[in-house]
């Protein structure tokens, strides 16, 4: 829980101040209590008498290793973009039957080390992948579960300028119906699931709705035609963090005010889970499918996001900007695309606020963290809290002009555990082949 208490900032029960000056900044800092209630809070909402609910763990938005265990104790399944990032996700527990593996090219080596380490469920991408999935499980010697991925044709990935990237992958209707024809021949592949993806940070059930009627309609297609019956029907990822607020032409002038409005509250996912969970169940029911195969989310950000925050400091005040000592490479994420809170250590009081551009400690001339934030007056030294930091920044973080920072994850019991430290030299040319400075790099 991320709240003032007394007028400091604390998560879980921890000051944040009192973390900054003790362990130095930047620093993640990742809540299992959250982690935990967002799962808990998604399984919930999906949960009905009709629906048999499944989630999968997008390892790619965050795969430490300490986040990777947390959800595997949980009981989540997981997807995995790559074979190092299955062997990684067995290591921390995920069972590897319950593993699967989704890559939007699929070449032979890298589907025999997955298959090879128990993946037993592929998303498939491209007719042309059918092959090659096909001879690795031959030579594994063992029969695979396909999902298929529907191509995202919709009206809003048409209309906007952006998503027609999202459109490059997946199988058109007719692709899928070739497919399920290859696959029911084979003996080594058998048609699982479709499965398909709205798009990111999506605010509003609506999105899911127009793709979920395709779904269940190609459902009903495949087995009255060829006698397949879909296991699950999988709606992918999307899934929106309450805490993350993706800026679009209705949000973009409370942007500018920045005046956006932050939940942080799991009751929040929970009911979007249950309207999504409401939509499944009308759109299955409307398109006649039975029986009802189950329902599988893909939730990366919408478990993780909010679980983190980033500890930094002010080092440097100029005017409008502020000049701190963690960078936008530790958070992927443009922030004219998406909007994430700011918060001072200090609770804002009655005093002056003031508009600022935070820059970040590169000499990059893209490396702002976020522009406009109103906060009050800043002095060097100051502690904020940058939020929602847990989706797409570790994971994405870059050694462009410096070095990752440590991450700590404050446990259950209110023990602080270090789950990564910062990078230092011997991490910056460990794998470098030859060290011209002298000697051999790692010596």
């Amino acid at each position: 829980m991320l709240s003032y208490q007394d007028g400091q900032l604390y998560l879980d029960g921890k000051s944040v101040k009192s973390l900054a000056d003790e362990l130095g900044t930047p620093f993640f800092l990742m809540s299992e209590a959250r982690l935990r209630s967002n799962y808990n809070a998604l399984t919930r909402g999906l949960s009905h008498p009709e629906v048999k609910p499944t989630v999968r763990y997008c390892a790619k938005t965050n795969n430490e290793p300490g986040v990777l265990a947390i959800m595997a104790s949980l009981g989540s399944q997981g997807v995995v973009s790559h074979p190092v990032e299955a062997q990684l996700a067995v290591h921390c527990g995920f069972v590897p039957e319950k593993i699967a593996y989704q890559r939007p090219l699929l070449l032979e080596d890298e589907v025999r080390a997955v298959v090879g380490a128990g993946v037993s469920l592929v998303h498939v991408y491209r007719l042309e992948d059918l092959p090659v999935i096909e001879k690795a499980a031959s030579e594994c010697g063992r029969r695979l579960k396909l999902s298929l991925r529907l191509r995202n044709n919709s009206l809003g990935a048409r209309s906007f300028p952006l998503n027609f990237l999202t459109r490059r992958l997946g199988l058109t209707e007719s692709d899928i119906l070739s497919a399920a024809k290859r696959i029911r021949d084979s003996e080594w592949l058998s048609l699982a699931a479709i499965n398909f993806h709205g798009g990111t940070q999506k605010e509003s059930v609506r999105i899911y709705r127009a793709l979920l009627r395709r779904v269940t309609r190609l459902g009903v297609r495949l087995q009255a035609q060829m006698g397949v019956a879909l296991e699950e029907i999988n709606i992918g990822g999307g899934i929106p963090s309450p805490s993350l607020r993706r800026i679009g032409a209705r949000s973009l002038w409370m942007r500018i005010k920045d005046d956006l409005a932050y939940s942080y509250a799991s009751e929040t996912l929970e009911e979007f889970a249950r309207m999504l969970s409401a939509e499944f169940r009308n759109e299955a029911n409307e398109a006649g499918l039975r029986p009802l195969p189950a329902l599988v989310v893909e939730p990366g950000r919408a478990i993780v996001g909010n679980a983190a925050i980033l500890v930094t400091r002010v080092r440097a005040v100029q005017g409008k900007w502020a000049f701190l000592d963690a960078s936008s490479n530790y958070l992927g994420e443009s922030p004219l695309l998406f909007a994430r809170q700011v918060l001072p250590i200090n609770q804002p009081g009655d005093g002056e606020e003031r508009n600022y551009h935070l820059s970040g400690s590169t000499v990059n001339t893209t490396d702002i963290v976020d522009v406009r934030r109103r906060l009050p007056t800043l002095a060097v030294g100051d502690v904020l809290a940058l939020c929602d930091a847990g989706a797409y920044s570790i994971s994405w973080a870059s050694r462009y002009a410096g070095l990752s920072p440590a991450v700590h994850l404050l446990q259950t019991d209110g023990s602080l555990r270090m789950v990564r430290r910062a990078e230092t030299f011997a991490d910056l040319t460990s794998h470098t082949v030859r060290d011209d400075v002298g000697g051999r790099a790692g010596e």
